[in-house]
């Protein structure tokens, strides 16, 4: 299924609608990987629909099957554009409930999102999220993040593009440049419903250090935090995806068994 952005882009989506639903799930995937990548949400993205939710997966343009070039238009404000049009989209259907979840960088733009307009979003569901980018790209704390980020702008100026993870997913200026104007931390201060924030205490990517650090700091009375031990970035191995997948399912269940 596809739907079009403000901005005229086209966005591949997995949406499942359940009758009678007691609300509508939205996963927003990291960065180089799509809406059937990441683990935990297709597993969670199931057993949701099993118990009375609908779900919607996409994939953000420049990802997927969905339109765009990722040096040109992975940026943090389409991100941002494209989660807004989902968000349109599932509230044309007047569910009374929407949860949210967003894994690395795009718990950065679930965050942001939710910061933004937290009147739309009833649950917040961020998993290894990137939510301080001077930390996570522009001054990074990691090994694997200062290898792939150090001189980001130089090695920009030489190449054109920054190529990221093993799928040499290559990204642009503009994303960087972003970094500076968005705080995903900052914006979700002005969050106040039910959050939960998991991360694994030995994520090579995103330092679970910082993110914890930036929980600690979030004045949310209704917020939670889960560390997994021994896990790396994206609960990919077992036993940690079945844990993690668990978590999402009984947060969104919550009040509603």
């Amino acid at each position: 299924m596809k739907i079009k952005t403000k901005d005229n882009f086209e966005l591949t989506i997995s949406y499942h609608k359940t009758d009678k639903a007691k609300g509508v799930i939205i996963f927003a995937h990291g960065i180089t990987v799509d809406k059937d990548n990441e683990g935990i949400f297709v597993r969670a993205d199931k057993k949701l629909q099993t118990v009375g939710f609908s779900t919607l997966r996409f994939d953000f343009r420049g990802h997927g099957q969905s339109q765009g070039q990722s040096e040109k238009d992975v940026t943090i404000a389409n991100e941002l554009c494209d989660l807004g049009a989902i968000i349109d989209f599932v509230r044309k259907d007047k569910y009374m409930f929407i949860g949210l979840a967003g894994a690395s960088f795009g718990g950065s733009i679930a965050a942001l999102f939710a910061g933004q307009h937290p009147s739309l979003i009833q649950k917040l569901f961020l998993a290894n999220p990137v939510l301080d980018y001077e930390k996570g790209f522009l001054k990074p704390t990691t090994p694997w993040a200062k290898k792939s980020f150090e001189d980001v702008f130089d090695r920009i100026d030489r190449e054109g593009f920054i190529a990221i993870g093993s799928r040499k997913f290559k990204v642009g200026r503009k994303l960087f440049e972003e970094m500076s104007i968005y705080h995903p931390y900052e914006t979700l201060k002005a969050y106040t419903n039910p959050l939960f924030i998991v991360h694994g205490d030995k994520d090579n990517k995103v330092a679970f250090q910082d993110t914890y650090k930036c929980f600690q700091n979030l004045p949310n009375k209704q917020k939670h935090f889960e560390k997994i031990e021994g896990s790396e970035h994206g609960f990919h191995e077992k036993p940690f995806e079945t844990q993690v997948t668990k978590m999402i399912v009984n947060f969104f269940t919550k009040d509603y068994s």
